[in-house]
């Protein structure tokens, strides 16, 4: 009895140690704060460092009981734009909103992010949504950066695509010779039709227009209001050619996988969150910036004809998605099929036969 008393006690002990020991782990793993750095692709007083961002970095917070906490950095403070990649996949920085364009020649699907995609493929929030949220284009950019160490965290909404100039850009006819800073496949489709894009990075181009070396600029709507270059550039000039142009939440492989799962499902769900607040807050501020700026400012809006959106897609847009297929296609798989879900997408709402 005595020896079968002493080992139901031994038992005992032996399962509650490993009980302890089982429930130490994840309580300690639960109260681990982790430090990220979050790269910004903008400058200090635009709209996502004022509000998106700043948002998004106290809903994390709040909602993670305050275990993840993340440190804003504007445009060039910790890396160039150039080096954001090569800094996430090292885990200098953890967090970025970027454009995956930048680094097409190295990862191929950044030929097909929203970003990139030539004008009047979407036309508005609701297409930008359904083709890359719904329609598998966000899967494909998913698998593709995760081979490179970096876990993709969605593509957002941030504003329609405008460009602005010194001078009265009236039609296609006008863009011949007009230096312009633009980006990705806005600056192919500036080049086929006769103008000279240049990539500058944004703190750069209000001086370059004010010297000389540019004659206008071309991105989202709100950086003519942030960055002020209602002064040197009288004349707006729309339709938009993205609605909406989108940018990517990038994430340091090397970061993610230190996370609790349940941290990782609240930086999901956030990012979620992040794109349909910028949506509806650049929708907002758009209308605001129409009504009460443009008439302060002396801006004038000219608004191109039917005709010259029609010559765009069909002229440029559509033959450029299938050279892109032809020439970066045999690199990456998922390039083609992106081509065929976005050509699909335009036949299902008549842009294109």
């Amino acid at each position: 009895m005595k020896v079968r008393s002493l080992l139901l006690t031994v038992m005992v002990f032996v399962i509650l140690g490993l009980f302890a020991a089982g429930n130490l782990s994840p309580a300690s793993a639960a109260d681990e704060v982790f430090h990220w750095k979050w790269q910004a692709h903008q400058t200090a007083g635009s709209l996502p460092c004022e509000t998106i961002i700043p948002r998004f970095i106290k809903r994390v917070e709040e909602m993670t009981g305050g275990r993840l906490k993340i440190t804003l950095h504007y445009a060039g403070e910790l890396v160039e734009y150039t080096e954001v990649f090569p800094a996430l996949q090292a885990n200098m920085i953890q967090i970025a909103n970027t454009g995956a364009l930048f680094w097409r020649g190295s990862v191929p699907v950044g030929w097909i992010t929203a970003g990139n995609l030539p004008p009047f493929i979407t036309r508005s929030d609701a297409e930008f949504n359904e083709l890359y949220h719904h329609r598998g284009l966000d899967d494909l950019m998913r698998e593709a950066w995760a081979e490179h160490g970096i876990h993709f965290l969605g593509s957002h909404n941030v504003g329609d695509t405008y460009f602005w100039s010194k001078k009265p850009i009236n039609s296609l006819e006008d863009l011949k010779g007009f230096k312009v800073r633009f980006f990705g496949a806005m600056s192919d489709a500036m080049e086929h039709f006769g103008a000279s894009p240049i990539m500058l990075p944004h703190p750069e181009v209000y001086m370059a227009i004010s010297t000389g070396t540019l004659d206008g600029a071309g991105t989202c709507w709100w950086q003519y209001r942030d960055l002020k270059h209602y002064e040197v550039c009288p004349y707006y000039i729309g339709p938009p050619w993205q609605v909406p142009q989108a940018m990517e939440l990038l994430v340091s492989q090397k970061a993610w996988d230190a996370l609790p799962r349940d941290i990782q499902a609240i930086l999901e769900t956030a990012a979620i969150v992040m794109s349909k607040e910028f949506a509806d807050l650049n929708r907002i501020e758009e209308q605001e910036m129409y009504r009460e700026s443009f008439p302060k400012w002396g801006t004038k809006f000219i608004h191109w004809s039917e005709e010259d959106v029609d010559r765009i897609t069909k002229e440029f847009s559509l033959p450029y998605l299938d050279k892109i297929a032809a020439e970066v296609g045999p690199k990456d798989a998922r390039v083609v099929k992106g081509i065929e879900i976005i050509k699909q997408f335009m036949r299902d709402y008549g842009y294109i036969d």
